[in-house]
């Protein structure tokens, strides 16, 4: 008998999930670096959040972020747009990130791209400020930008540094 090998190999993108009682183990998601997503932040879909900044669903396969909205973002008015996942709760993805490594947000309080870049949702570049410090911060982003600086090649205790040491009027 010949086993075809590209039918039964895994899809690209796919981690191979091992199984505890006929449903994904949820030991093996926590030790590969992931946490679940509130049920209720994903309309009640299972949602693994990992720390590298993507998801991966229950089967282990990645899942990105499916649209961006067609509209400006509602704070400063530019066309920054932040990447949505619509089949899981049309929520932008760096507040599903979020919610599965600190929790539900604070009431009035902004999540914040460290370096600026809205397309990088790693836990590690997320933080929950006011949202005066939030435009603030972006101030500086755009000074350095201008300076000829890229905030992404900068660690996160240096962006937090740097946004303690200036001021922007």
């Amino acid at each position: 008998m010949v086993i075809n090998t590209e039918k039964n190999a895994p899809k690209k993108g796919t981690v191979k999930v091992p199984t505890v009682n006929g449903g994904p183990s949820r030991v093996w998601f926590l030790g590969h670096g992931c946490r679940p997503v509130p049920l209720e932040s994903t309309g009640g879909k299972v949602l693994w959040a990992h720390k590298d900044g993507y998801f991966l669903n229950a089967q282990g396969q990645k899942v990105k972020h499916d649209y961006f909205p067609n509209r400006p973002s509602r704070n400063n008015g530019s066309h920054a747009l932040y990447p949505k996942m619509r089949l899981y709760g049309n929520k932008t993805c760096h507040h599903l990130m979020y919610e599965a490594w600190y929790g539900a947000r604070t009431k009035g309080m902004e999540i914040d791209h460290l370096n600026g870049d809205k397309l990088d949702y790693r836990p590690s570049n997320l933080q929950e400020v006011t949202p005066a410090e939030n435009r603030r911060r972006a101030k500086i982003l755009r000074a350095m930008r201008a300076a000829g600086l890229d905030p992404r090649s900068y660690k996160r205790e240096e962006l937090l540094a740097n946004f303690q040491k200036y001021t922007i009027e």
